[in-house]
């Protein structure tokens, strides 16, 4: 009987005791998110180091806080002007069909990208640039690269539209970019 009822209990009470556990994690993200606006980057990657050690309990909820806090990590590196880091973190970003905010990661890759090299030569490079399918993309993501040459650097990103390797040889960046929000940041 006691363990029976033991049992009963435990599956009560796991799934509220992750569910505050992950809000905690998310509670932490906020609070990182205020003092990162406020321009307090210690205490931002203070809470953001306490999210992480939060548990998300796997799957698509994992990829998503991950995600989210390798967002704000990025934007801590960004302010703190180490750009080469912050495009290392939003690369190792990837899944959108996983919960991963790919638009919000690409746009923080293209303001990284002219922050560091500056508005005119990002978008000379994005000119001369061809597109091509991302060979290490996920089967469901629609995920494209871009070779930045004259910036050293390989721009891949999601798109909303999934094109064969053969249709994307006829199909222009200008075209494919202006289906995602960090077009606009071009120009």
């Amino acid at each position: 009987m006691n363990r029976s009822l033991i049992l009963i209990l435990l599956f009560i009470y796991l799934p509220h005791y992750a569910q505050d556990h992950t809000k905690k994690g998310y509670i932490y993200m906020e609070k990182s998110q205020r003092k990162l606006a406020q321009g307090k980057l210690a205490q931002a990657r203070d809470y953001l180091e306490s999210a992480r050690k939060v548990d998300f309990h796997g799957g698509n909820p994992e990829a998503t806080a991950h995600s989210r806090m390798n967002l704000i990590e990025a934007q801590i590196l960004l302010q703190e002007k180490r750009y080469d880091d912050a495009l290392r973190v939003l690369d190792t970003t990837h899944g959108a069909s996983f919960g991963v905010n790919c638009l919000e990661r690409d746009s923080l890759k293209i303001v990284t990208l002219i922050k560091k090299h500056g508005l005119q030569k990002v978008n000379t490079a994005f000119t001369k640039a061809i597109v091509q399918l991302n060979p290490d993309k996920a089967q469901f993501d629609a995920t494209y690269c871009v070779s930045l040459n004259d910036l050293g650097y390989t721009f891949c990103f999601y798109a909303p539209i999934v094109l064969t390797e053969e249709e994307l040889k006829s199909y222009p960046l200008a075209a494919l970019a202006k289906e995602c929000s960090f077009y606009q940041l071009l120009f």
